[in-house]
């Protein structure tokens, strides 16, 4: 179990955020919040835990295939309680994004957005674009998938070619 915790707080070490120092017009914060939550992105906290659980859950798994079944229950209660806390209370999502919106978008840019996500399509592609990213993502991933076979035949002929042995 001593293992156990330690691979537990390496794990939320490597997942741990950032505060990310730059100054954004509180104009510009405003808009921002209003596009966060027109685009859903201010629920990123529970999609944020579920992956959390789930990676979490997986490493302890594979690492103590006989964990009892509490560990997991605790360990879902508590990072649901802490994202909650820090993302949904503490505005910290906002927070972490203000700096990129700024980064990439400005003011005007900012307010189409909320424009068109105010219109019947912009809602529209709020509600399918979940569905378009899952679905491409997939579609990417069996595609790297084809391509494994190609770039390993490649890779052992140009390595037969050089003279390079693998033992």
């Amino acid at each position: 179990m001593n293992y156990l915790k330690s691979l537990i707080i390496f794990i939320f070490l490597g997942f741990s955020l950032t505060a990310i120092s730059q100054e954004v017009a509180e104009e510009k914060k405003v808009l921002i919040d209003e596009l966060l939550v027109l685009t859903g992105a201010v629920d990123f906290g529970q999609l944020f835990s579920e992956i959390y659980i789930s990676e979490m859950s997986n490493i302890i798994s594979r690492a103590q295939p006989n964990t009892d079944p509490k560990v997991f229950a605790i360990l879902e209660e508590e990072i649901n309680s802490v994202i909650q806390t820090e993302i949904g209370d503490k505005q910290v999502f906002n927070e972490l994004s203000y700096p990129i919106y700024d980064k990439y978008l400005t003011m005007d840019d900012i307010a189409e957005l909320i424009a068109f996500y105010k219109t019947d399509l912009g809602k529209k592609t709020i509600a399918v674009m979940p569905a378009i990213s899952q679905e491409a993502t997939i579609a990417g991933q069996e595609w790297g998938k084809s391509l494994g076979p190609i770039i390993q035949q490649r890779i052992m002929t140009r390595f037969e070619e050089e003279g390079i042995e693998f033992n």
